[in-house]
């Protein structure tokens, strides 16, 4: 008999976080070790083009950025009840908040739990740049934009109202209606086996060992951009030898990044870096919120 969704389970990031990353993690789990990156079932994607074409008469080229808001959720519903699995999780790169006048793209009423995954805005912006092939300037003001989205409305992605990196990492880890587990990407370059045991027993599954030092193994970075190298990467559209999807993960931006956009970072984002861990080298923090706070900041 086949087990029906009971909600939704987010998979939610800020874009170029490890949102991915910890998708690999959890698909090798589940498939002894097994990953192609190329068929990770463990998760499908709210955003994707093809869920609002399943469910608009109207092509996403004359529906536009409202028209995509307002059917987000009867995609979702539509996808809830293909769902046979609630081990299958639903990767998201937006905003958890309501714009004004349309519905709310993660409704809460329909939601179950989320696993939100944070990265420091300082190696975000780095990637960020390096992926949308943006210069540092454009970058820093795009994690400051309240208004900034990503995605189209003609290739595989819909569009994606993303925000600011501090008004979405407070939309999610500060939510108060749903469980919500907060992994930091720097926690799973320590100790990657013990991001995914925590994740699992959020999840409610069981912990094999065996299971996480294998997928631990297959997920290094250094493995999936071998993967994307040999065979592409169908989730990125714009894979190429200059614009690989996996860049070299870690946290460099004390070496790459000059203290201009640390110091302008630091002062658009301090109040939830600093209530993440995320220590401020250009300004002293007086008020440090709890993470349950960052959804008022």
């Amino acid at each position: 008999m086949e087990q029906k969704s009971e909600g939704a389970i987010w998979l939610a990031s800020y874009p170029k976080s490890g949102n991915t990353w910890l998708r690999c993690l959890l698909e090798a789990y589940r498939r002894n070790g097994l990953l192609d990156i190329n068929d990770i079932r463990v998760s499908t994607a709210d955003g994707g083009g093809i869920l609002i074409d399943s469910v608009s008469p109207i092509s996403r080229t004359d529906l536009g950025y409202q028209g995509e808001m307002l059917l987000c959720p009867a995609a979702l519903m539509h996808l809830l009840a293909r769902a046979s699995d609630n081990k299958q999780l639903i990767k998201t790169h937006y905003a958890n908040i309501q714009p004004p006048e349309l519905p709310p793209a993660i409704p809460k009423q329909i939601t179950k739990k989320a696993i939100y995954v944070v990265r420091d805005p300082r190696s975000v912006v780095l990637s960020i740049s390096r992926f949308f092939k943006m210069p540092i300037d454009v970058a820093v003001e795009a994690m400051r934009n309240p208004g900034w989205t990503i995605g189209d409305s003609v290739g595989i992605y819909a569009l994606c109202l993303v925000g600011s990196w501090s008004s979405h990492v407070g939309s999610w880890a500060g939510e108060k209606e749903f469980p919500v587990h907060v992994v930091r990407y720097e926690d799973m370059l320590e100790d990657p086996g013990k991001e995914l045991r925590d994740v699992l027993n959020f999840l409610g599954e069981e912990v094999d060992e065996a299971l996480v030092q294998k997928a631990v193994e297959v997920t290094q970075i250094s493995h999936l951009r071998k993967q994307e190298e040999a065979n592409g990467f169908k989730e990125h559209n714009k894979t190429s030898e200059l614009n690989p999807f996996f860049g070299s993960g870690g946290t460099r931006w004390t070496e790459e990044l000059g203290s201009k956009w640390v110091e302008a970072i630091e002062a658009d984002h301090e109040k939830v870096m600093a209530s993440l861990g995320y220590g401020l080298t250009t300004r002293k923090q007086d008020t440090i919120v709890s993470l349950k706070e960052v959804g008022d900041v």
